[in-house]
Protein backbone atom coordinates (compact mmCIF):
# COMPACT_ATOMS: atom_id res chain seq x y z
CA UNK A 1 0.00 0.00 0.00
CA UNK A 2 1.42 3.26 -1.59
CA UNK A 3 0.33 5.07 1.90
CA UNK A 4 1.19 5.48 5.02
CA UNK A 5 0.73 7.13 8.24
CA UNK A 6 2.92 9.57 10.55
CA UNK A 7 2.00 8.33 14.46
CA UNK A 8 2.53 10.60 17.37
CA UNK A 9 0.84 9.02 20.43
CA UNK A 10 -0.38 11.20 23.62
CA UNK A 11 2.61 10.50 25.58
CA UNK A 12 5.25 11.69 23.31
CA UNK A 13 2.99 15.27 23.27
CA UNK A 14 5.14 16.61 20.22
CA UNK A 15 2.50 16.80 17.35
CA UNK A 16 1.73 19.97 15.08
CA UNK A 17 -1.23 21.72 15.31
CA UNK A 18 -1.20 23.57 12.28
CA UNK A 19 -3.68 22.67 9.24
CA UNK A 20 -1.58 21.86 6.05
CA UNK A 21 -4.36 21.47 3.23
CA UNK A 22 -3.76 19.25 0.25
CA UNK A 23 -3.93 21.32 -3.14
CA UNK A 24 -7.29 21.85 -4.45
CA UNK A 25 -9.05 18.23 -6.33
CA UNK A 26 -8.89 18.71 -10.28
CA UNK A 27 -10.74 17.46 -12.45
CA UNK A 28 -13.97 15.51 -12.66
CA UNK A 29 -12.37 11.91 -12.68
CA UNK A 30 -11.38 11.62 -9.11
CA UNK A 31 -11.22 8.00 -8.23
CA UNK A 32 -10.54 6.26 -4.71
CA UNK A 33 -7.32 4.76 -4.45
CA UNK A 34 -7.92 2.48 -1.37
CA UNK A 35 -11.32 1.38 0.77
CA UNK A 36 -12.67 2.66 4.03
CA UNK A 37 -11.81 -0.89 5.78
CA UNK A 38 -7.71 -0.08 4.49
CA UNK A 39 -7.56 3.58 6.14
CA UNK A 40 -9.22 1.79 8.99
CA UNK A 41 -6.59 -0.86 9.10
CA UNK A 42 -3.73 1.36 8.71
CA UNK A 43 -4.38 2.79 12.40
CA UNK A 44 -2.88 1.80 15.37
CA UNK A 45 -5.33 2.02 18.60
CA UNK A 46 -4.40 4.70 21.32
CA UNK A 47 -2.48 7.32 18.69
CA UNK A 48 -2.82 10.18 16.70
CA UNK A 49 -2.30 9.45 13.10
CA UNK A 50 -1.51 11.73 9.88
CA UNK A 51 -2.30 10.63 6.94
CA UNK A 52 0.75 11.10 4.50
CA UNK A 53 0.45 10.63 0.95
CA UNK A 54 -2.02 11.11 -2.08
CA UNK A 55 -4.66 8.86 -1.30
CA UNK A 56 -8.49 8.80 -1.82
CA UNK A 57 -11.32 7.47 0.51
CA UNK A 58 -15.08 7.48 -1.08
CA UNK A 59 -18.49 6.69 0.20
CA UNK A 60 -21.97 8.11 0.61
CA UNK A 61 -23.30 10.21 3.17
CA UNK A 62 -25.18 8.12 5.90
CA UNK A 63 -25.69 10.86 8.47
CA UNK A 64 -25.56 14.65 8.68
CA UNK A 65 -26.94 16.68 10.74
CA UNK A 66 -30.57 17.79 9.66
CA UNK A 67 -32.40 16.60 12.78
CA UNK A 68 -29.41 17.95 14.97
CA UNK A 69 -28.50 14.16 15.98
CA UNK A 70 -25.00 14.20 14.56
CA UNK A 71 -23.33 17.39 15.93
CA UNK A 72 -20.40 19.14 13.52
CA UNK A 73 -19.86 15.81 11.49
CA UNK A 74 -20.93 13.29 8.86
CA UNK A 75 -20.58 9.52 8.50
CA UNK A 76 -19.82 8.10 4.97
CA UNK A 77 -19.61 4.44 3.94
CA UNK A 78 -18.26 2.41 1.30
CA UNK A 79 -19.16 -1.43 1.11
CA UNK A 80 -16.07 -2.14 3.40
CA UNK A 81 -16.66 0.04 6.51
CA UNK A 82 -17.52 3.72 7.67
CA UNK A 83 -15.46 6.34 9.29
CA UNK A 84 -17.00 9.70 11.01
CA UNK A 85 -15.74 12.96 9.86
CA UNK A 86 -15.56 16.30 11.85
CA UNK A 87 -16.36 19.12 10.06
CA UNK A 88 -16.65 22.71 12.06
CA UNK A 89 -19.51 23.72 10.00
CA UNK A 90 -23.58 24.11 10.67
CA UNK A 91 -25.79 23.12 8.46
CA UNK A 92 -23.81 20.34 7.32
CA UNK A 93 -26.70 18.25 5.84
CA UNK A 94 -27.30 21.24 3.09
CA UNK A 95 -23.86 20.66 1.80
CA UNK A 96 -23.58 16.83 2.27
CA UNK A 97 -27.62 15.38 1.94
CA UNK A 98 -28.32 11.75 2.90
CA UNK A 99 -26.68 9.53 0.01
CA UNK A 100 -24.79 12.11 -1.68
CA UNK A 101 -21.43 10.83 -3.07
CA UNK A 102 -18.46 11.87 -1.73
CA UNK A 103 -14.48 11.66 -2.38
CA UNK A 104 -12.59 12.48 0.53
CA UNK A 105 -8.55 13.38 0.25
CA UNK A 106 -6.51 12.27 3.08
CA UNK A 107 -3.02 13.50 3.04
CA UNK A 108 -2.51 15.64 5.52
CA UNK A 109 -5.69 14.39 8.08
CA UNK A 110 -5.76 13.00 11.28
CA UNK A 111 -6.93 9.59 12.52
CA UNK A 112 -7.84 9.09 16.36
CA UNK A 113 -10.60 7.37 18.57
CA UNK A 114 -13.08 9.14 20.81
CA UNK A 115 -14.29 6.40 23.62
CA UNK A 116 -12.54 3.79 21.23
CA UNK A 117 -14.64 5.47 18.29
CA UNK A 118 -12.14 5.60 15.18
CA UNK A 119 -12.93 9.34 13.37
CA UNK A 120 -10.93 11.73 10.88
CA UNK A 121 -10.20 15.16 11.48
CA UNK A 122 -7.94 18.04 10.26
CA UNK A 123 -5.25 18.02 13.19
CA UNK A 124 -5.22 17.44 16.67
CA UNK A 125 -5.07 19.95 19.88
CA UNK A 126 -2.33 19.28 23.19
CA UNK A 127 -2.74 22.46 24.67
CA UNK A 128 -4.08 20.51 27.93
CA UNK A 129 -2.12 16.81 27.99
CA UNK A 130 -4.59 15.37 29.97
CA UNK A 131 -7.23 15.89 27.08
CA UNK A 132 -5.53 16.03 23.63
CA UNK A 133 -8.06 16.10 21.14
CA UNK A 134 -8.79 15.93 17.58
CA UNK A 135 -9.88 18.94 15.64
CA UNK A 136 -12.26 19.27 12.91
CA UNK A 137 -11.56 20.08 9.42
CA UNK A 138 -12.58 23.76 9.17
CA UNK A 139 -15.16 25.45 7.25
CA UNK A 140 -12.63 27.25 4.76
CA UNK A 141 -10.83 24.01 3.59
CA UNK A 142 -13.97 21.44 3.22
CA UNK A 143 -14.06 22.02 -0.80
CA UNK A 144 -10.18 21.12 -0.32
CA UNK A 145 -10.64 17.83 1.38
CA UNK A 146 -14.19 16.67 0.52
CA UNK A 147 -15.22 16.58 -3.11
CA UNK A 148 -18.89 16.11 -3.86
CA UNK A 149 -20.44 13.40 -6.31
CA UNK A 150 -23.98 12.29 -6.76
CA UNK A 151 -27.20 11.26 -4.63
CA UNK A 152 -27.56 7.89 -5.02
CA UNK A 153 -29.85 5.26 -3.79
CA UNK A 154 -30.24 4.76 -0.21
CA UNK A 155 -27.64 1.80 0.98
CA UNK A 156 -29.58 -0.79 2.71
CA UNK A 157 -28.81 -1.98 6.54
CA UNK A 158 -26.79 -4.39 7.93
CA UNK A 159 -28.90 -6.74 9.66
CA UNK A 160 -26.91 -7.72 12.71
CA UNK A 161 -27.65 -9.65 16.05
CA UNK A 162 -25.77 -8.81 19.21
CA UNK A 163 -23.04 -11.05 18.80
CA UNK A 164 -22.13 -9.44 15.45
CA UNK A 165 -21.64 -5.93 16.77
CA UNK A 166 -18.00 -5.20 16.20
CA UNK A 167 -15.41 -2.72 15.77
CA UNK A 168 -15.48 -3.59 11.77
CA UNK A 169 -19.02 -2.23 11.88
CA UNK A 170 -17.95 1.30 13.41
CA UNK A 171 -20.05 4.57 11.67
CA UNK A 172 -21.80 1.99 9.40
CA UNK A 173 -25.91 1.79 8.67
CA UNK A 174 -26.98 -1.05 10.81
CA UNK A 175 -30.58 -2.78 11.13
CA UNK A 176 -31.00 -4.68 14.65
CA UNK A 177 -34.51 -6.61 14.49
CA UNK A 178 -36.88 -8.01 17.36
CA UNK A 179 -35.60 -5.59 19.72
CA UNK A 180 -37.56 -3.35 22.74
CA UNK A 181 -36.41 -0.62 25.29
CA UNK A 182 -36.31 -1.60 28.33
CA UNK A 183 -39.44 -0.87 30.40
CA UNK A 184 -37.91 1.76 32.42
CA UNK A 185 -37.18 3.53 28.94
CA UNK A 186 -40.43 2.99 27.39
CA UNK A 187 -42.72 6.59 26.66
CA UNK A 188 -39.63 8.83 27.96
CA UNK A 189 -38.26 11.75 25.99
CA UNK A 190 -35.59 10.43 23.63
CA UNK A 191 -32.95 13.30 25.13
CA UNK A 192 -33.47 15.93 27.63
CA UNK A 193 -34.35 18.82 25.60
CA UNK A 194 -34.72 21.02 28.33
CA UNK A 195 -31.19 20.96 29.37
CA UNK A 196 -29.93 20.32 26.25
CA UNK A 197 -28.48 16.69 27.54
CA UNK A 198 -27.40 13.44 26.04
CA UNK A 199 -29.51 10.49 26.99
CA UNK A 200 -28.41 6.88 26.63
CA UNK A 201 -31.74 4.73 26.28
CA UNK A 202 -31.39 0.85 27.04
CA UNK A 203 -32.68 -1.65 24.14
CA UNK A 204 -32.68 -5.39 24.72
CA UNK A 205 -32.98 -7.83 22.21
CA UNK A 206 -35.00 -10.51 22.37
CA UNK A 207 -32.50 -12.88 21.62
CA UNK A 208 -30.01 -11.86 24.28
CA UNK A 209 -28.12 -8.70 24.22
CA UNK A 210 -28.12 -5.07 25.41
CA UNK A 211 -27.37 -1.87 23.00
CA UNK A 212 -27.69 1.75 24.31
CA UNK A 213 -29.98 4.12 21.92
CA UNK A 214 -28.37 7.35 22.07
CA UNK A 215 -29.91 11.00 21.37
CA UNK A 216 -27.92 14.26 21.63
CA UNK A 217 -30.04 16.73 23.86
CA UNK A 218 -29.99 19.29 20.41
CA UNK A 219 -31.95 16.83 18.33
CA UNK A 220 -34.99 18.12 16.87
CA UNK A 221 -37.08 14.63 18.02
CA UNK A 222 -35.37 15.05 21.79
CA UNK A 223 -38.65 15.58 22.95
CA UNK A 224 -40.52 12.82 21.28
CA UNK A 225 -41.38 9.74 23.42
CA UNK A 226 -39.75 6.65 23.17
CA UNK A 227 -42.02 3.77 21.96
CA UNK A 228 -43.57 1.04 24.11
CA UNK A 229 -43.13 -2.14 21.83
CA UNK A 230 -40.86 -4.15 19.35
CA UNK A 231 -39.50 -4.41 16.43
CA UNK A 232 -36.37 -2.80 14.64
CA UNK A 233 -34.17 -0.08 14.69
CA UNK A 234 -31.67 1.10 12.28
CA UNK A 235 -29.05 3.71 12.75
CA UNK A 236 -24.87 3.94 12.71
CA UNK A 237 -23.53 2.07 15.01
CA UNK A 238 -21.32 3.81 17.57
CA UNK A 239 -19.11 2.95 20.97
CA UNK A 240 -18.20 4.84 23.55
CA UNK A 241 -16.31 2.35 26.12
CA UNK A 242 -17.17 -1.10 26.21
CA UNK A 243 -20.58 0.31 25.48
CA UNK A 244 -22.17 -0.74 22.22
CA UNK A 245 -24.47 2.32 20.99
CA UNK A 246 -26.39 3.20 18.20
CA UNK A 247 -27.79 6.64 17.00
CA UNK A 248 -30.57 7.56 14.84
CA UNK A 249 -31.02 10.10 12.03
CA UNK A 250 -34.97 10.65 12.85
CA UNK A 251 -37.22 8.60 14.29
CA UNK A 252 -38.34 7.03 11.18
CA UNK A 253 -35.26 4.83 12.02
CA UNK A 254 -37.74 3.40 14.99
CA UNK A 255 -40.44 1.00 14.11
CA UNK A 256 -41.37 -0.44 17.16
CA UNK A 257 -45.24 -1.26 16.66
CA UNK A 258 -45.06 -4.95 17.76
CA UNK A 259 -45.93 -6.87 20.83
CA UNK A 260 -43.61 -6.93 23.23
CA UNK A 261 -41.39 -10.15 23.12
CA UNK A 262 -40.92 -9.56 27.53
CA UNK A 263 -44.35 -10.17 27.59
CA UNK A 264 -47.69 -9.08 26.82
CA UNK A 265 -50.46 -7.14 28.42
CA UNK A 266 -53.50 -9.32 28.19
CA UNK A 267 -56.51 -6.53 27.91
CA UNK A 268 -59.24 -9.19 27.03
CA UNK A 269 -59.73 -12.74 26.39
CA UNK A 270 -63.00 -15.01 25.75
CA UNK A 271 -62.60 -18.70 25.31
CA UNK A 272 -66.63 -19.25 25.86
CA UNK A 273 -65.75 -22.25 28.21
CA UNK A 274 -68.32 -21.20 30.79
CA UNK A 275 -71.10 -20.86 28.33
CA UNK A 276 -74.01 -22.70 27.91
CA UNK A 277 -74.86 -24.62 24.82
CA UNK A 278 -77.50 -24.91 22.49
CA UNK A 279 -78.77 -21.41 22.55
CA UNK A 280 -78.73 -17.73 21.85
CA UNK A 281 -74.94 -16.66 23.53
CA UNK A 282 -75.63 -15.07 26.56
CA UNK A 283 -72.82 -13.21 28.31
CA UNK A 284 -72.84 -10.14 30.62
CA UNK A 285 -71.50 -7.09 28.79
CA UNK A 286 -72.13 -8.54 25.46
CA UNK A 287 -74.71 -7.93 22.51
CA UNK A 288 -75.81 -10.73 20.33
CA UNK A 289 -78.38 -9.06 18.13
CA UNK A 290 -80.49 -10.20 15.34
CA UNK A 291 -81.00 -6.83 12.97
CA UNK A 292 -82.24 -8.75 10.04
CA UNK A 293 -83.65 -12.02 10.35
CA UNK A 294 -83.47 -14.47 13.21
CA UNK A 295 -80.15 -16.25 13.42
CA UNK A 296 -78.27 -15.98 17.05
CA UNK A 297 -74.86 -16.71 17.75
CA UNK A 298 -75.39 -19.75 20.11
CA UNK A 299 -73.35 -21.85 22.41
CA UNK A 300 -72.10 -25.07 21.09
CA UNK A 301 -70.19 -27.52 22.49
CA UNK A 302 -67.65 -30.82 20.59
CA UNK A 303 -65.77 -32.38 22.85
CA UNK A 304 -63.97 -30.92 24.67
CA UNK A 305 -64.18 -27.26 22.95
CA UNK A 306 -66.90 -24.73 23.64
CA UNK A 307 -67.46 -21.69 20.53
CA UNK A 308 -69.92 -20.05 19.33
CA UNK A 309 -71.95 -20.71 15.83
CA UNK A 310 -73.96 -19.44 13.43
CA UNK A 311 -75.95 -20.08 10.32
CA UNK A 312 -78.45 -18.43 8.13
CA UNK A 313 -79.87 -22.01 7.59
CA UNK A 314 -83.04 -22.99 8.27
CA UNK A 315 -84.04 -19.65 8.98
CA UNK A 316 -85.87 -19.34 5.34
CA UNK A 317 -85.32 -15.83 5.49
CA UNK A 318 -84.21 -14.18 2.51
CA UNK A 319 -81.98 -11.23 4.66
CA UNK A 320 -80.24 -12.23 7.99
CA UNK A 321 -77.92 -9.70 9.26
CA UNK A 322 -76.66 -10.64 12.83
CA UNK A 323 -73.90 -8.84 15.07
CA UNK A 324 -72.02 -10.40 18.00
CA UNK A 325 -70.35 -7.43 20.24
CA UNK A 326 -67.52 -7.69 22.38
CA UNK A 327 -68.31 -5.64 25.72
CA UNK A 328 -66.50 -1.48 25.41
CA UNK A 329 -62.75 -2.32 25.15
CA UNK A 330 -60.39 0.60 27.00
CA UNK A 331 -57.71 1.46 24.82
CA UNK A 332 -56.60 4.53 27.08
CA UNK A 333 -53.92 2.49 29.08
CA UNK A 334 -52.09 0.36 26.31
CA UNK A 335 -50.14 0.79 23.56
CA UNK A 336 -49.42 -1.42 19.72
CA UNK A 337 -52.56 -3.34 20.89
CA UNK A 338 -53.40 -6.73 18.40
CA UNK A 339 -56.79 -8.63 18.31
CA UNK A 340 -56.56 -12.26 17.35
CA UNK A 341 -59.25 -15.19 16.98
CA UNK A 342 -59.97 -18.26 15.54
CA UNK A 343 -62.63 -19.37 13.06
CA UNK A 344 -64.04 -22.83 11.43
CA UNK A 345 -66.44 -22.49 8.07
CA UNK A 346 -68.61 -25.32 7.27
CA UNK A 347 -71.29 -25.99 3.99
CA UNK A 348 -69.98 -22.64 2.49
CA UNK A 349 -71.77 -21.03 -0.07
CA UNK A 350 -71.61 -17.32 0.16
CA UNK A 351 -72.54 -15.89 3.56
CA UNK A 352 -69.95 -13.49 5.15
CA UNK A 353 -68.45 -13.37 8.17
CA UNK A 354 -66.43 -9.96 9.02
CA UNK A 355 -64.90 -7.95 11.99
CA UNK A 356 -65.00 -4.64 12.73
CA UNK A 357 -64.25 -1.79 15.39
CA UNK A 358 -66.47 1.08 16.64
CA UNK A 359 -65.84 4.18 18.34
CA UNK A 360 -68.93 5.44 18.18
CA UNK A 361 -71.42 2.83 18.73
CA UNK A 362 -73.55 3.94 21.97
CA UNK A 363 -74.19 0.21 23.09
CA UNK A 364 -77.46 -0.23 21.88
CA UNK A 365 -79.60 -2.83 19.75
CA UNK A 366 -79.13 -0.60 16.23
CA UNK A 367 -75.60 -1.28 15.51
CA UNK A 368 -75.83 0.19 11.82
CA UNK A 369 -76.67 3.12 13.01
CA UNK A 370 -72.54 3.50 14.46
CA UNK A 371 -69.69 3.80 12.27
CA UNK A 372 -67.91 0.48 11.94
CA UNK A 373 -64.41 0.06 10.28
CA UNK A 374 -63.86 -3.43 8.66
CA UNK A 375 -60.32 -4.79 10.46
CA UNK A 376 -58.21 -7.15 8.42
CA UNK A 377 -58.73 -10.53 9.55
CA UNK A 378 -58.36 -13.98 8.18
CA UNK A 379 -61.44 -15.66 8.31
CA UNK A 380 -62.35 -19.14 7.30
CA UNK A 381 -63.64 -19.93 3.98
CA UNK A 382 -64.06 -22.72 1.61
CA UNK A 383 -65.13 -25.45 3.62
CA UNK A 384 -68.13 -26.34 1.15
CA UNK A 385 -68.83 -30.56 1.72
CA UNK A 386 -68.76 -29.90 5.66
CA UNK A 387 -67.24 -28.12 8.30
CA UNK A 388 -63.50 -27.22 8.58
CA UNK A 389 -61.18 -29.71 10.33
CA UNK A 390 -59.10 -27.34 11.86
CA UNK A 391 -59.42 -23.37 13.11
CA UNK A 392 -57.80 -20.62 11.37
CA UNK A 393 -56.28 -17.96 13.00
CA UNK A 394 -57.10 -14.45 12.20
CA UNK A 395 -53.75 -13.57 12.59
CA UNK A 396 -52.50 -10.68 14.58
CA UNK A 397 -54.46 -7.31 13.87
CA UNK A 398 -53.45 -4.29 14.74
CA UNK A 399 -55.39 -1.81 16.54
CA UNK A 400 -52.99 1.26 16.84
CA UNK A 401 -54.41 4.55 15.96
CA UNK A 402 -57.59 3.57 18.55
CA UNK A 403 -57.58 5.06 21.36
CA UNK A 404 -60.59 5.21 24.31
CA UNK A 405 -63.37 3.42 24.34
CA UNK A 406 -63.70 1.12 21.44
CA UNK A 407 -66.26 -2.16 20.33
CA UNK A 408 -64.93 -4.98 18.40
CA UNK A 409 -68.36 -6.66 16.60
CA UNK A 410 -68.50 -9.87 13.98
CA UNK A 411 -71.01 -9.27 11.44
CA UNK A 412 -72.57 -12.13 10.09
CA UNK A 413 -74.56 -11.67 6.51
CA UNK A 414 -76.50 -14.48 4.99
CA UNK A 415 -80.01 -15.56 3.19
CA UNK A 416 -82.53 -18.69 3.11
CA UNK A 417 -84.03 -18.25 0.29
CA UNK A 418 -85.45 -21.38 -2.16
CA UNK A 419 -83.28 -20.54 -4.85
CA UNK A 420 -80.23 -22.73 -4.09
CA UNK A 421 -77.71 -20.45 -6.12
CA UNK A 422 -78.64 -17.43 -3.96
CA UNK A 423 -79.19 -19.10 -1.19
CA UNK A 424 -76.07 -18.15 1.82
CA UNK A 425 -76.11 -20.40 4.99
CA UNK A 426 -72.27 -20.80 5.70
CA UNK A 427 -72.01 -21.80 9.28
CA UNK A 428 -69.39 -19.88 10.93
CA UNK A 429 -68.02 -20.74 14.25
CA UNK A 430 -65.96 -18.61 16.56
CA UNK A 431 -63.24 -18.92 19.47
CA UNK A 432 -60.05 -17.70 21.23
CA UNK A 433 -61.14 -14.09 21.23
CA UNK A 434 -58.17 -12.05 22.64
CA UNK A 435 -56.62 -8.70 22.53
CA UNK A 436 -53.18 -7.80 23.81
CA UNK A 437 -50.84 -5.05 23.72
CA UNK A 438 -48.27 -3.01 25.92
Amino acid sequence: MKNYLNYCFIVLMACSKKFEPPPPFSGADIEATISIKQMRDAHIPGAFGKWVGDDIITGIVIANDATNNFYKSIVVQDSTGGITIKLDGFSLANDYPLYQRVFIRLNGLWLSEYGGMLQLGAGIDNNDPRYVDLLPIPVPLFSRYILKGNIESAPTPIHVNFDQLKDSLQSRLIQIDSVELAVADTAKPFADAINKTTVSHTLRLCSVGTVYLRTSGFADFAAIKTPRGNGSIRGIYTVFGTQKQIQIRDTGDVQMNGIRCSGARLIFYEDFETIAVNTGLHISGWKNITENGSALFEGKWTAPNKYVEISAFATYQPVVNSWLILPPINLNNSTHEQLSFLTKDGFDNGAVLQAYISSNYDGGNSPSKAKWTPLKATIAKGSVNGPATKWTPSGPISLQGYTGKVYIAFKYEGADIPDPLLKKTTRFQLDEIKIVGN
